[in-house]
């Protein structure tokens, strides 16, 4: 009788173990799941269901390091008095100022601002303009104010490549809604500085 109690035991606890180790393998496949399904979520492309709205632009020429200038269309109206093009400023970035306009010289790091922005657009003619839905779409020049990618490389950054690599900084007007991005950006900008990567090895200030 007690072989037969201490049998039915032994079974009943193996039977227990089995079930509690299937349900910890199969939380951990929920786990996993709910993981991959969050990091789908952070790496995903801008969709119409996220309330992101992207544009083709083509591409003409860089401005300066945080500008660009594009065809005029119905989606970019021309900005500059001959009517050939629209400018477009990169949102959430600031580089140091060319001073074309004026008898001041370039600030330190434009000039290699303006240059490594073009580095980054190569030979590309069609870029991906991308409207952050809490910031305004123009400033007061009538400028696009958006986030700038490469067409052929989707989720290639312009604003983000320019602040890792030491050429800009992260920067949004005080008086206007904080830049989706603008978290990752001053991540960025606070590791290229102190690494003292690109124009932080050269210059004090590289902004604003």
């Amino acid at each position: 009788m007690h072989t037969i109690k201490k049998a039915t035991t032994l079974v009943a606890a193996l039977s227990l173990a089995i079930a509690l180790t299937g349900c910890q393998f199969a939380g951990g496949l929920v786990n996993d799941a709910v993981d991959s399904g969050r990091e789908q979520e952070l790496t995903a492309p801008p969709s119409a269901s996220d309330g992101v709205s992207v544009t083709v632009a083509t591409f003409i020429r860089v401005v300066d390091g945080d500008t660009i200038a594009v065809e005029p269309s119905t989606d970019f109206p021309a900005t500059n008095d001959a009517q050939t093009e629209h400018t477009i400023r990169l949102l959430g970035i600031d580089t140091p100022e060319l001073n074309k306009m004026s008898e001041v010289p370039a600030e330190c790091g434009a000039d290699a601002a303006a240059e490594f922005l073009e580095d980054l657009i190569g030979s590309s003619t069609r870029l991906s303009i991308v409207y952050d839905p809490l910031a305004d779409r123009t400033d007061r020049f009538g400028r696009t104010l958006a986030y700038v990618e490469l067409v052929d490389e989707p989720q290639t950054d312009l604003a983000l490549e320019m602040v890792t690599q030491g050429y800009a900084e992260a920067w949004h007007p005080r008086s206007a809604p904080r830049p989706t991005r603008y978290a990752a950006y001053s991540a960025a900008e606070t590791s290229a500085a102190e690494a003292g990567i690109g124009q932080h090895s050269l210059c004090d200030d590289i902004g604003r």
